[in-house]
Formats: structure tokens, C-alpha cells, sequence
């Protein structure tokens, strides 16, 4: 239709004005709504589990299995021309007891490392939280290693499973005691 034509109401089509902008801005609102509720209801989660306890015993068992890394190396980690490093780290992450048992056997085993020439290498593949008690600052855990042992010409490989208890003494987890678990082979 032209300019020049006359309009009449039988050809007038009526729009009400803003219908389209209404929708588009109710549509915004609703997906605001949406978003908030949303961002509402995952802050209470997070809130409710940063508050929970099991936070807290995760990072209690990420403290115990790091320390009982370190603990794991420096028990088995040794290079004879470096004993006074070796027992050093040994003393430094063992609680009270074990660093008087270490005291006690500290120079028989600089004589039997020095005279065997023995150096050894440790690989620690897993370890598993088994017990742990945050209150009384006691944990247990069971560890996979592989030392690579050298003295003199003579090397091998040896695969071992290790018990490792730990206290904690202040803020820090520190060995308690280290004792071997015998591997059972398959059909045993």
C-alpha cells in the first residue's frame, strides 16, 4: 500500500505497542530469577560442606599421607657416604620414641651400611589412609613402595608393602612406627 492510498479500518492490522519488548524483558527477568535461585542454592551447598567435618578429615588424611611420604624416604632412602644426612631425616620426622629407638641403633646400622657400601632408592607408588583419628592425633596407613637397593657392584629392585603409623606432635604428623607387610603371592 501506497502513501497516496486512503487507509481504512478493514486494512488496519493493530499491534499493541511493546508487546515484543514486554516479552523480551519478562524473559530476562525470569532467567535472572533463575540465575539467582541457582547461585543461591549452590552457596548454601558449598557453605554447608566448606562447615562439615568431612572437609576437615580430608585434609587431616592429605596432612598424614604427605608426611608419611617424606617419613617412607627418609627410612629408606639411604646413601653410605651420607649417613649423618640419612639419620638426620630420619630423626627429624619420627616422634619422641622412635627418635630414642633410632638413637639406640643408629651405630650399628652406620657400621652395616658403610660396610656393604649400600645405597638404596625409593620409589613410593601408593599409600592408604586406614585409620585415622583427628581427636587423638593417631593415624595408620598402608604404603606400596620399590627400593632400588646398590652395595658395592651388586644392585636390585625389591618391591615391598609397608604399615606406617603416625602421631601428630603440635601440628605436624611424625612416625611412630614402620613395620613390613609380607607380600602374598597370587593363589596363596
Amino acid at each position: 500500500m501506497s502513501s497516496d492510498e486512503a487507509v481504512t479500518g478493514d486494512d488496519v492490522e493493530v499491534v499493541p505497542s511493546g508487546s515484543g519488548a514486554r516479552t523480551l524483558v519478562l524473559g530476562a527477568a525470569l532467567f535472572a530469577l533463575a540465575g539467582l535461585i541457582a547461585a543461591a542454592v549452590f552457596g548454601v551447598m558449598w557453605w554447608a560442606a566448606a562447615a562439615d567435618d568431612n572437609a576437615t578429615l580430608a585434609n587431616s588424611r592429605d596432612a598424614v599421607a604427605k608426611a608419611g611420604v617424606s617419613a617412607i624416604k627418609a627410612y629408606t632412602e639411604v646413601d653410605f657416604e651420607h649417613l649423618d644426612d640419612f639419620f638426620g631425616r630420619q630423626k627429624a620426622v619420627s616422634d619422641d620414641k622412635m627418635g630414642q629407638q633410632l638413637a639406640q641403633l643408629e651405630p650399628t646400622y652406620r657400621k652395616a651400611l658403610t660396610d656393604a657400601k649400600t645405597k638404596v632408592t625409593t620409589n613410593v607408588f601408593d599409600v592408604a589412609v586406614e585409620e585415622l583419628d583427628d581427636h587423638e592425633g593417631k593415624a595408620s596407613f598402608l604404603a606400596a613402595i620399590t627400593t632400588h637397593v646398590t652395595q658395592g657392584d651388586k644392585s636390585s629392585d625389591k618391591p615391598l608393602r609397608l604399615e606406617v603409623s603416625m602421631t601428630r606432635v603440635g601440628e605436624e604428623w611424625k612416625l611412630s612406627g614402620i613395620d613390613n607387610v609380607p607380600l602374598v603371592a597370587a593363589g596363596q
